[in-house]
């Protein structure tokens, strides 16, 4: 029981964890104000947690559980690498200023500097967005869908870094660079890279963002 109450502890100073840096963004973000978010005194978060750090990965890593995740699921169940590439910009791709994982990965990004475990999860995070574009790539490639322009692995990178930069526009409500804009920038640079005509629209069915 005792282990159970720990869980549920932990998964409520996460929540709180979050909520503040929604509310307030990463800079000067406090033991104290999580406590008060989480209706506890401050030793009751540092007992669980006895390095801010150590809290603020933990929601790092949950919500990019939360995109990596359901974007990969998503994305397996669609048949063909054209259809694949195309549902995987359309997903990666915020919603908007109100997507809160998103804003929440860009938000915990600000950490990376000043932390090598931040590093480590966010190096880890972009190569694991990498992957998932490059396996889209080589299957296309080797069904003869894809004409690549260069190796696979070059163009996934550079579909992330696009991805990165221009969905970092959308949350932050750039005045011409919305979803749409920002999708379509991802659009014509996947087609140049494969030398494939993709489908104007995302494939029907799938999780909305």
């Amino acid at each position: 029981m005792r282990r159970k109450n720990q869980s549920q502890r932990r998964e409520q100073l996460e929540r709180a964890a979050r909520q503040v840096l929604l509310e307030r963004g990463a800079v000067g973000v406090r033991v104290k104000d999580i406590a008060e978010r989480a209706g506890l005194a401050p030793s009751s978060v540092l007992y669980y947690y006895p390095n801010l750090d150590e809290l603020l990965i933990e929601v790092s890593r949950g919500a990019i559980e939360r995109f990596a995740g359901k974007r990969a699921a998503a994305v397996r169940r669609v048949e063909g690498p054209p259809r694949q590439l195309r549902l995987a910009i359309h997903l990666g791709v915020p919603s908007g200023p109100d997507d809160t994982d998103s804003r929440l990965l860009y938000e915990l990004d600000a950490f990376t500097g000043s932390s090598p475990a931040f590093g480590i999860l966010t190096s880890s995070y972009f190569d694991r967005q990498a992957m998932l574009y490059e396996s889209i790539l080589e299957s296309g490639a080797r069904d003869g869908d894809f004409k690549l322009a260069t190796s696979p692995l070059t163009v996934a990178r550079g579909l992330v870094a696009l991805e990165d930069g221009l969905g970092l526009q959308v949350v932050i409500g750039h005045p011409s660079i919305d979803t749409v804009a920002a999708e379509g920038i991802l659009l014509r640079y996947a087609e140049t890279a494969t030398g494939a005509e993709l489908p104007d629209e995302a494939p029907q069915g799938v999780p909305a963002k």
